[in-house]
């Protein structure tokens, strides 16, 4: 006679065990994956939202200035080099302007950046009164 092995239950137990486990630890790993894609978005949300404030507030500071980088560079606490206002913030943000006189008004271009990389760039123009 032939003896033969017969499954138990309880190996079929453990067999089906293993599998939930797998399913569950596969599930955790992407869940974990979202959750650190979501943390990273949200920080990368908050550095552009301090850019764009900065870029605001630098735009209404060259508007305030008439255009004039020394007059705005006063006003945020910059510096002028090279015909270039430079400002350098608390949040690693440096923040570059440049202007130019064309008719009637002055035009600037305002470019944030932060970890050498490019976030905003803006075209600024302060028009000129007339009396």
């Amino acid at each position: 006679m032939e003896n033969r092995v017969r499954p138990t239950r309880a190996g079929l137990f453990a067999i089906e065990l293993l599998i939930a486990v797998c399913v569950f630890v596969f599930c955790a790993a992407v869940c974990g994956g979202l959750f650190v894609r979501a943390e990273v978005t949200s920080r990368d949300s908050v550095v552009l939202n301090r850019a764009v404030n900065e870029a605001r507030s630098a735009a209404e500071c060259f508007k305030a200035a008439g255009g004039d980088l020394d007059a705005t560079a006063r006003l945020l606490g910059g510096d002028v080099e090279n015909g270039v206002l430079v400002i350098k913030t608390d949040e690693g943000l440096i923040l570059n302007m440049t202007s130019h006189e064309e008719e009637g008004f002055t035009a600037g271009e305002l470019t944030v950046y932060y970890d050498d990389e490019r976030l905003i760039r803006w075209d600024v123009a302060s028009l000129e009164e007339t009396p």
